[in-house]
């Protein structure tokens, strides 16, 4: 199965991919559990527990680098 080293690969060209995960990391609902399940439901299974947890870190630079608004609707 692919793992996060293939999901940023993938990211990177696939918008709909990048804005599915954008919007999941931008709302304020978002858990760790709701980005395990994104990237299972995505075919990514190998992301580990360890890798949402880092994500989890750098939500709030995600959302800024990307000037994501708060109600952001993809």
């Amino acid at each position: 199965m692919a793992g996060i080293l293939d999901f940023l690969t993938d990211v990177g060209g696939d918008r709909n991919l990048s804005g599915e995960f954008v919007s999941i990391v931008a709302s304020p609902d978002c858990t760790q559990q709701d980005l395990l399940d994104f990237f299972i439901a995505k075919n990514y299974g190998d992301v580990t527990a360890a890798d949402v947890a880092k994500i989890m870190t750098q939500r709030d630079n995600i959302k800024n680098d990307f000037d994501v608004p708060q109600n952001v609707d993809y």
